[in-house]
């Protein structure tokens, strides 16, 4: 079965499930998005798209993963390596990324707790784990250039990346947070992390 489509006829066909991946989950959400309106898609057997992926939560969580890379990217080259990096330009980044994640149809799934909870169940640990470290991979190099610049505090560049990833996790919790509340708390907790690691312009 694997032999099924040559290798040409595979990539275009994983390029087409993300693609249209990408507007199912953004319309309808993980949970009501079925395998057979994906195959549809694509015009590809049910059965086929188990040579591409374990799960709709495996393609869900790909696509997350290049909308994680996209925003990074945005959001690096459009504040951190265009403008001078200071307290104010971190906490700038920091609040875009939020507004990224906000307005994001795909990362918005993941404000609902019953999304994350059947994400959290149906992938593989070492696929949670890589992401992880995509962050600190990601992320390190310029942590490390702002710290002998003079610009971050010298924490240990791990832990740095924790804390912002933890500002994003507590970001999807909109709900428990209140919606009345949630920007405001959101923008006090960005300044509170600014402060923390950023040292005085």
């Amino acid at each position: 079965m694997a032999g099924k489509f040559n290798e040409q006829e595979k990539e275009y066909i994983r390029s087409k499930l993300l693609e249209h991946g990408r507007q199912l989950f953004g319309n309808l959400g993980l949970k009501k998005t079925s395998i057979s309106d994906l195959t549809k898609q694509v015009n590809i057997a049910q059965g086929s798209f188990y040579l591409f992926y374990e799960s709709k939560e495996e393609l869900y969580f790909e696509i997350l993963e290049q909308e994680e890379q996209y925003i990074r990217e945005e959001l690096l080259h459009k504040i951190l390596l265009k403008e001078k990096v200071t307290r104010e330009t971190f906490r700038h980044f920091l609040q875009q990324a939020l507004q990224f994640l906000d307005e994001s149809p795909i990362i918005k799934q993941l404000f609902d707790k019953s999304t994350m909870e059947q994400l959290l169940r149906k992938l593989p640990h070492k696929k949670l784990e890589s992401n992880h470290q995509g962050d600190i991979d990601f992320l390190v190099p310029y942590i490390e250039k702002w710290q002998a610049d003079g610009v971050m505090k010298q924490l240990e560049p791990d832990i740095i990346v924790s804390m912002i990833r933890s500002l994003v996790i507590l970001s999807l919790q909109k709900e428990m947070i209140g919606e009345a509340n949630y920007k405001s708390t959101m923008d006090q907790f960005v300044k509170l992390v600014s402060e923390d690691l950023m040292n005085d312009s």
